[in-house]
C-alpha cells in the first residue's frame, strides 16, 4: 500500500483505519482518473486478508515513509509471504472480488451486452445476487469467507452503475454482512446516489504533482520533453498518460502480437516480396498517442488563426484521431462501446484545443507558459479566448447528446475558427 505515489494523505487515513481495527463496511475512493484508486482498494483489501501482517514504525518504513503520518505511527502492513497475499497477488483469493463493467460478458446470456455500463446483471451476479425464481443467482456478498478474515468487494467505476443497479447496491448497503466490505472507485462521485454517498467512509484522492508523473513516465522509456506535455495534458494523471500514449499492459501485448504477425514469413516466397499481400495489415498497424493528437490539433489550429486552414480541417482531424483513441480501446476489450470510446476520443481532443488556448491567453498576458504545446501562433486577446473557450463548452456539452457528432462538431469548429481567426493580438 505504501508505493502507490503522491497520496500520502488517503494513504494515511486507511492506515489509521487498519491500525485502530475498525474499518468501515462501505468505502467511496473518490478522486481523478488514473491516480491509484483501484491499486490501492486493492493494497488495502490485501492487507487485511493477510495472514500474518506486519507491524513497522512509520519511520522504518523501507523509505516508503507516510508523510501525513507521526513518525513513530505503527503501520499496519501485508507480509507478502502468506497464502492470502499470494493469492490476491496472482487474482485468485476467494474473498477478494474485483468488479468492473467488462464482467458483463460473464452475465448477459444474449451476449450482445457492450461493456458502456455497470449493469444491474454484474451487480446481480457478483455482489447482491437474484431472488428471480426463473433465474435465480446466489449473493456472493452473503456468503461466508472462505478463508475467515472477511471479504472484500471492490467496484471499478462505480459511477458507470445503471440507476437500477444502484438501487440494488444500496438494499444490501442497508444491513451488510459482518466483516463485509465494499470500496467504490469513482472519478464522479455526484453520479452516484446520494443515498449511497452518506452510507460510504470517503477517501479523497488527489492529482499528481507534474514532477512525480513525468518521472513514472520516464520509467517508461518516455523523453523527458514529451513526458512533460502528456503530464500536462493528463492533469496528473499517470493511468491516462498511460493510457494515452499507448504503454497500458495491453497495449504492449497488442505490439508484440502485431511484430510477430510482421515478422511472420508468407506464402510464396521472396518472389512476392513487392506485391499488395505484402503490404502491412491496416489492423496491425501501431495506433498514434497522445504526442501525434497534440501534434496535428495544434499545427490546425495554428493555420486556421491565419487563415491557412478551415474549420472541417479541424473537425476531420479531431474525429481522425477520436476514431484512433476508440480503436486502441476495442483492441484492449472488444466488449467496449465503439461510440461511448470515441466521444472519450473527441473529449480528449477538445481538452488539447483548450490547452492551446491557455498558451495563447499567457502570452497576451507575459504569463510563464512551463510546458508549451508545440505552437507558432502568438497571442490571442483575452476576449478572443473566452469565445473560444465558450464553444469548447459548448462541444463538450453536446458530447452526450443524441445528435448527429459529426455535423455537431463541424458546427462547433466553425464557431471556434470564427473566435480565433480575426483576433490575432497585435493585428
Amino acid at each position: 500500500m505504501l508505493n502507490i505515489v503522491g497520496q500520502s494523505r488517503a494513504i494515511g487515513q486507511l492506515q489509521r483505519a487498519l491500525s485502530s481495527g475498525r474499518l468501515a463496511s462501505t468505502w467511496m475512493f473518490a478522486g481523478p482518473q488514473g491516480v491509484g484508486k483501484f491499486t490501492t482498494a486493492c493494497a488495502m483489501a490485501r492487507t487485511a486478508l493477510c495472514e500474518a501482517p506486519v507491524r513497522k514504525a512509520n519511520r522504518h518504513a523501507d523509505g516508503l515513509h507516510v508523510s501525513s503520518l507521526p513518525d513513530d505511527f505503527m503501520l499496519t502492513l501485508a507480509c507478502g509471504h502468506c497464502e492470502s497475499c499470494k493469492a490476491c497477488d496472482v487474482g485468485v483469493h476467494p474473498d477478494l472480488h474485483l468488479i468492473s463493467r467488462q464482467l458483463v460478458r460473464f452475465h448477459d446470456s444474449s451476449g450482445k451486452s457492450k461493456a458502456s455500463t455497470l449493469s444491474i446483471s454484474v451487480i446481480r451476479g457478483e455482489i447482491t445476487g437474484d431472488s428471480n425464481p426463473e433465474r435465480p443467482v446466489e449473493s456472493k456478498l452473503y456468503k461466508r469467507s472462505q478463508r475467515g478474515r472477511g471479504k472484500w468487494f471492490i467496484i471499478d467505476e462505480a459511477d458507470l452503475m445503471q440507476h437500477e443497479a444502484q438501487n440494488a447496491l444500496l438494499k444490501a448497503l442497508e444491513e451488510p454482512p459482518p466483516q463485509t466490505y465494499l470500496v467504490m472507485i469513482t472519478a464522479s462521485p455526484a453520479d452516484l446516489l446520494t443515498t449511497i454517498r452518506s452510507r460510504s467512509q470517503q477517501v479523497q484522492f488527489n492529482a499528481l504533482p507534474t514532477d512525480m508523473v513525468i518521472k513514472q513516465l520516464g520509467l517508461q522509456g518516455v523523453t523527458a520533453a514529451d513526458a512533460a506535455i502528456v503530464a500536462r495534458l493528463s492533469g496528473g494523471s499517470i493511468g491516462c498518460s498511460l493510457d494515452w500514449l499507448g504503454l497500458m499492459e495491453a497495449d504492449k501485448a497488442d505490439a508484440a502480437k502485431r511484430a510477430a504477425r510482421a515478422n511472420k514469413p508468407r506464402a510464396g516466397g521472396d518472389d512476392d516480396a513487392d506485391s499488395a499481400d505484402d503490404s502491412p495489415d491496416a489492423a496491425d498497424a501501431p495506433p498514434s498517442n497522445i504526442l501525434d493528437w497534440t501534434t496535428a490539433i495544434c499545427k490546425l489550429l495554428d493555420d486556421m488563426v491565419v487563415g491557412r486552414a478551415g474549420a472541417m480541417q479541424l473537425a476531420t482531424i479531431i474525429q481522425k484521431n477520436a476514431e484512433d483513441y476508440a480503436r486502441r480501446q476495442l483492441r484492449r476489450d472488444p466488449l467496449t462501446s465503439k461510440e461511448q470510446a470515441k466521444r472519450a476520443g473527441i473529449a480528449i481532443m477538445l481538452a488539447i484545443i483548450g490547452h492551446w488556448l491557455d498558451d495563447r491567453l499567457r502570452q497576451y498576458i507575459g504569463a510563464a507558459i512551463e510546458v508549451p504545446l508545440p505552437a507558432t501562433t502568438h497571442a490571442l486577446s483575452p476576449a478572443s479566448v473566452r469565445r473560444a473557450l465558450a464553444v469548447l463548452r459548448s462541444a463538450e456539452n453536446h458530447l452526450d447528446s443524441n445528435a448527429h457528432q459529426a455535423l455537431l462538431l463541424a458546427a462547433n469548429m466553425t464557431a471556434l475558427r470564427a473566435a480565433v481567426s480575426p483576433q490575432l493580438a497585435g493585428r
